[in-house]
């Protein structure tokens, strides 16, 4: 990491640098469980199956929302190990969790140079919270509520 991330990190409050670190150890926890432990087996801590909620922002904190987005998508370009959408998803469902913020965690798939392309994406209200961008292409295979 070059001194000036580092200068950037350590002048930020502590509140954004707990989030920093939460998110890297989640991105941590969300890799050792989809390299170790098969998603029918923890599919049930993601929510109820084919379940989504609602597509409004009522109760939910948008700055807080946006924090955890932000956290995980830069953290996500700094871990040692890969932290694709996949890892990224289970990070957001379970840093809103924690916060008690209702989310759908999607999985789907669309096919480019007859190639299949699988692509996870969280969403909390009307916000993406993480792989938002070309969600629409993809078609949902499964979501968690």
């Amino acid at each position: 990491m070059k001194k000036s991330k580092i200068i950037k990190f350590i002048k930020l409050p502590n509140s954004s640098k707990l989030l920093f670190v939460e998110a890297c150890f989640l991105l941590a926890y969300s890799r050792f469980l989809i390299l170790f432990i098969p998603l029918k087996k923890v599919k049930g801590i993601f929510g109820n199956e084919n379940n989504e909620t609602p597509f409004d922002n009522d109760g939910i904190d948008i700055k807080k929302v946006r924090q955890i987005s932000n956290a995980i998508e830069i953290m996500s370009k700094h871990t040692f190990w890969e932290s694709k959408c996949l890892a990224q998803a289970y990070t957001a469902k379970f840093m809103l969790r924690k916060r008690k913020y209702k989310c759908t965690l999607y999985f789907g798939v669309t096919k480019d140079d007859n190639n299949m392309i699988a692509h996870a994406w969280t969403r909390c209200g009307l916000i993406y919270v993480t792989g938002g961008k070309g969600h629409e292409k993809f078609t949902i295979t499964g979501k968690f509520a």
